[in-house]
């Protein structure tokens, strides 16, 4: 007979926190990474309607039915990517420790 029972939550060890470490880390990284990203996009689209501006036109011209079909798409490829590349990392992290 066993005097007390184990608790069903393990004590934290140091494989724990490192664990705990390495995916804020991935976190902090994956977060970095889409401010720089959409920092950049705004960047480029005030270069661009400067641009527009120097060259005498006031702003930018509409876009075709074709360009805005290429915009979704990219923003759909893109918001996959942002979704399924740190879900992937996260799991592949998880089955290998």
């Amino acid at each position: 007979m066993r005097p007390c029972a184990q608790s069903p939550i393990p004590a934290l060890t140091g494989g724990t926190a490192i664990d705990t470490l390495i995916l804020l880390a991935l976190a902090v990284a994956i977060l970095v990474s889409v401010v720089l990203l959409i920092g950049q996009l705004l960047v480029r689209r005030q270069r661009e309607k400067e641009q527009w501006e120097r060259d005498g036109r006031p702003e930018t011209p509409p876009r075709t039915p074709e360009q805005q079909a290429q915009d979704r798409r990219t923003t759909l490829t893109w918001g996959c990517l942002i979704v399924a590349v740190p879900l992937a990392l996260v799991v592949l992290y998880t089955l290998t420790r």
